[in-house]
């Protein structure tokens, strides 16, 4: 049995997706339905993404509904799909093209839901030091991540994964499951599983903005700080204020030995320490603006520091 399969997505995890459901034969990939190409660069180049690279090497039709109720209209009388499969599209997807196929629409969301429901739930995970991440299997719905679970999926955050390390284990544990689950779906062996309003809990963009990601030596403990910088790679990155300039913070640890006040530091044998609300943080990596990431070996070599902030 194929199934006919419209599939929206924007990003590279959307892309490992696509490819993932376009290799298997139980999936017919009728079309893909991504974001338009968007300036990038400086010179405002209009670059084509990845996914319609792969989608013209697979002679994949790609259309763009451009939150438009006419375009979302048109694509179900172009593509005529059996399912939806979402995974991080970026658009808000109205009600009636999520029920008009016959096995509905499904989206890939990188929590255990309802917890972290919204756009930064790795992040979120990180930062809140939570032991376990996730996959959920959603069926769509109107309300933010709020359909009925088809399946989930723990993954243990381990104690130096960064945003980074972490989403790739995701993404790879995805194609691994994803298949089976829809084929499940689509022959009636899964029973659809109510979320729990009650324990539900959203976040946002906005909860790892430039501003969220400065970290504050009097206010952060050296824990939090060393959550903040795995979990803010590769945006926005941690950043504080030495000598003037802003520096992002790529590595540190606790430094457990070290004693100091709150944002008092010290250079002692090339290391930057700084004391925070609670306990000591000892930076390893960073890098000065207009410069190049760099160790603090290198960084403290020849330079004196004066102030951070």
């Amino acid at each position: 049995m194929t199934v006919k399969t419209l599939f929206l997505g924007s990003n590279h995890e959307a892309l490992e997706t696509l490819k993932t459901l376009n290799e298997n034969p139980n999936f017919e990939i009728v079309g893909v339905i991504t974001q338009p190409d968007k300036p990038v660069g400086r010179k405002k180049e209009i670059v084509e993404t990845d996914i319609k690279k792969y989608c013209k090497e697979k002679n994949i039709v790609v259309y763009h509904t451009e939150s438009k109720i006419e375009r979302y209209e048109k694509a179900l009388k172009i593509f005529k799909p059996e399912i939806n499969v979402c995974k991080s599209f970026g658009e808000v997807i109205p009600e009636f093209f999520l029920e008009s196929p016959r096995y509905k629409s499904i989206n890939i969301h990188f929590s255990l839901l309802p917890k972290y429901r919204g756009a930064v739930p790795i992040q979120m995970a990180i930062l809140n030091g939570d032991e376990y991440a996730g996959i959920t299997i959603i069926r769509m719905s109107r309300e933010l991540d709020g359909g009925n679970m088809l399946a989930q999926f723990k993954e243990e955050i381990k104690k130096d994964d960064t945003n980074i390390t972490l989403r790739k284990r995701l993404v790879k544990k995805t194609t691994e499951v994803l298949p089976e689950v829809l084929k499940k779906w689509i022959s009636g062996n899964i029973h659809e599983q109510v979320q729990d309003e009650s324990k539900a809990t959203y976040c946002y963009k906005e909860n790892i903005s430039k501003e969220k990601a400065k970290i504050d030596f009097k206010k952060h403990t050296a824990e939090q700080i060393e959550r903040m910088v795995r979990a803010f790679v590769p945006w926005p990155v941690a950043w504080v204020v030495i000598n003037g300039k802003k520096a992002k913070i790529f590595d540190v640890k606790i430094n457990e030995e070290k004693v100091l006040k709150p944002k008092e530091f010290s250079t002692k044998d090339l290391e930057l320490s700084i004391g925070t609300k609670k306990g000591t943080i000892e930076i390893l990596k960073l890098q000065i603006e207009g410069k190049r990431v760099m160790d603090v070996k290198e960084f403290l070599n020849g330079i004196t520091v004066a102030s951070i902030q």
